[in-house]
């Protein structure tokens, strides 16, 4: 089995990496395994930030660290998505995921 920890980037994902803050771990034999546990975790973490109130919100599925990102610190990423009421773009929140052996 592996551990997925997921943790949520204050902005840019390849920035300020000790400031990210973890927000879920899950359990399970592959990414795939976990994945909607994580699109849940992001979804029910942005719905949670007082800032977001009354926004919906969504994730992409995680994916492969890009290859153009500098932090060697996560094994997959995912994004976020914030939809305001009233504004004329989306938020958009990187989340890093790292991969371990369960003990």
């Amino acid at each position: 089995m592996m551990k997925y920890k997921l943790f949520r980037s204050p902005g840019d994902l390849d920035k300020s990496v000790l400031k990210h803050e973890l927000v879920a771990v899950e359990i399970g034999s592959s990414i795939d395994d976990v994945t909607d546990a994580l699109i849940r975790a992001v979804r029910d973490d942005l719905a949670e930030m007082s800032e977001y109130a009354h926004c919906e919100t969504a994730a992409y599925a995680p994916g492969l660290v890009k290859s153009f990102r500098r932090v060697k610190r996560y094994q997959y990423e995912m994004t976020g998505i914030v939809y305001p009421q009233y504004a004329e773009e989306n938020i958009l929140i990187d989340y890093g995921i790292t991969e371990e052996k369960e003990i």
